[in-house]
């Protein structure tokens, strides 16, 4: 809904000393939305979209490092499955089980995702 004409005309009213619910009123928007607008366009940063951000990337850094704990171990155990002599489907196949993409499974045996998919699936 906000353009760079709207934008500008908040600014200016904010500028000659009108009230956020003043503007709300001529812009036809709500006096949170007008202040918020605002403070956003001020470059202003509050507490609860930090807090937000952070635990956004707190979240992703912490779902990461699962994932590469988890595919390490189901590396660990396909490798180790192969070196005794179990057949390489069969191994693939329990780590993709295990959640390990075969992108990853690939990379691990020096092969495309594509061809680890093919292994895992008997395709040629």
């Amino acid at each position: 809904m906000w353009n760079d004409r709207l934008d500008t005309r908040l600014l200016k009213l904010k500028r000659e000393g009108f009230s956020f619910a003043e503007i709300g009123e001529q812009i036809g928007v709500t006096r949170n939305a007008a202040l918020g607008r605002f403070q956003r366009l001020n470059r202003r940063v509050f507490p609860s979209q930090a807090e937000r951000s952070r635990t956004r990337r707190e979240a992703a850094r912490l779902k990461e490092e699962t994932r590469a704990r988890r595919d390490g171990q189901s590396i660990r155990k396909l490798k180790a499955a192969i070196a005794a002599g179990t057949n390489k489907t069969k191994a693939i196949n329990q780590a993709f089980t295990a959640g390990t993409s075969y992108k990853v499974i690939g990379a691990a045996l020096g092969l495309s995702r594509q061809r680890a998919y093919q292994i895992a699936n008997g395709l040629r």
